[in-house]
C-alpha cells in the first residue's frame, strides 16, 4: 500500500473544519497518513495598530515579529484541537510560511500527495467558489486531484464514486483518477454521461440517488462539461452536489491503473 499522504489545507473557519473531517475519512479509508497544513503568509497580515506604527523602524519590525509568532503559535494550538478528536492515528499538523496557494501546491508535490483537500466558502456565490477562492486556485495547477468540500456536503456516504464524462480528454483523465480512487476506497464507480441541458443538476441528482461518496469531474472539458476550470459546471457542482467534489486538473497527470 502506498504511503502517499492526504493533505488538507486549513484556515480557522467552519468550512475548513468540515474539510478536515472529509480528509480524515479519506485518509482512513485509503490507509494513508493525514497532514493538516496551515500556511502563514506574513505579507498578508493586517497592518500594525496605530500606536505601534508610530514606533521607529527597528521597533516596528520587532513588533511585527512578535505579533507574527503569536499568530503562528495560536494556529498551532487550533490545529491540534482540530485533529485531537479524529480517529486517525497517523496525523501531522504543520504551520508553513509562505504564500498560501503555491506553498500548498509545493507541499503536495514534495510529499507526493494522493489528494489535496480544501473547504470552500460556497456562500459567496459561483464566481467566488472557484475564481477567487483558495480552493479554486489550488485546483488550477495542483499536482494531484483536489477534493473541494462544501460546508453542507455529506461525508463518508456509503455509495460509489460518481464521475461525469463528456467524452473529452479531461473527462477521460477524471474517469481514470476516479476509478483508481474508487478501487482504493473499496467503492464502486458510476460513470455518467454528462448530456442534456443541465449537466450540473443531472450529476447532483445522481449523486443523491446513488448516495455517492464523491462526485468527480475533469476540468477544461469540451461538450456539456466544456466550461473552463472556473466555469459553471465545476462551481455549480460545489454549490449543489451536497457531496465532496473531486476536481482533476491536467496538472494532476495520469492516474495509475486501479489495483496498482
Amino acid at each position: 500500500m502506498d504511503v502517499q499522504p492526504v493533505i488538507c489545507a486549513f484556515e480557522a473557519s467552519r468550512p475548513a473544519r468540515r474539510a478536515v473531517a472529509a480528509a480524515a475519512w479519506l485518509a482512513c479509508e485509503l490507509r494513508a497518513p493525514l497532514e493538516v497544513l496551515h500556511v502563514f503568509d506574513a505579507g498578508a497580515q493586517p497592518t500594525l495598530a496605530r500606536q505601534e506604527a508610530l514606533l521607529d523602524s527597528h521597533l516596528r519590525a520587532e513588533a511585527r515579529l512578535i505579533r507574527d509568532e503569536r499568530t503562528r503559535t495560536r494556529m498551532r494550538r487550533i490545529l491540534q484541537s482540530v485533529v485531537e478528536p479524529l480517529a486517525n492515528n497517523d496525523v501531522k499538523t504543520l504551520v508553513l510560511d509562505g504564500v498560501v496557494v503555491p506553498t500548498l501546491q509545493d507541499a503536495a508535490a514534495e510529499r507526493g500527495a494522493v489528494l489535496l483537500v480544501s473547504g470552500t466558502a460556497a456562500r459567496a456565490g459561483l464566481q467566488h467558489v472557484l475564481h477567487g477562492s483558495v480552493a479554486g486556485r489550488l485546483a488550477a495547477d495542483a499536482p494531484c486531484p483536489v477534493v473541494m468540500v462544501p460546508p453542507k456536503s455529506a461525508i463518508a456516504e456509503p455509495g460509489p464514486v460518481l464521475v461525469g464524462d463528456d467524452g473529452s480528454d479531461h473527462a477521460y483523465r477524471a474517469v481514470h483518477h476516479a476509478a483508481t480512487l474508487a478501487d482504493r476506497l473499496g467503492r464502486g464507480l458510476v460513470r455518467m454521461e454528462a448530456d442534456g441541458d443541465d449537466p450540473v443538476q443531472n450529476l447532483s441528482a445522481a449523486g443523491r440517488e446513488h448516495r455517492a461518496c464523491l462526485i468527480a469531474t475533469g476540468t477544461r472539458g469540451r461538450g456539456p462539461l466544456r466550461g473552463e476550470l472556473f466555469g459553471s459546471v465545476s462551481s455549480g457542482l460545489v454549490q449543489t452536489s451536497e457531496r465532496p467534489v473531486l476536481l482533476v486538473p491536467a496538472s494532476a497527470g495520469e492516474a495509475p491503473a486501479p489495483g496498482d
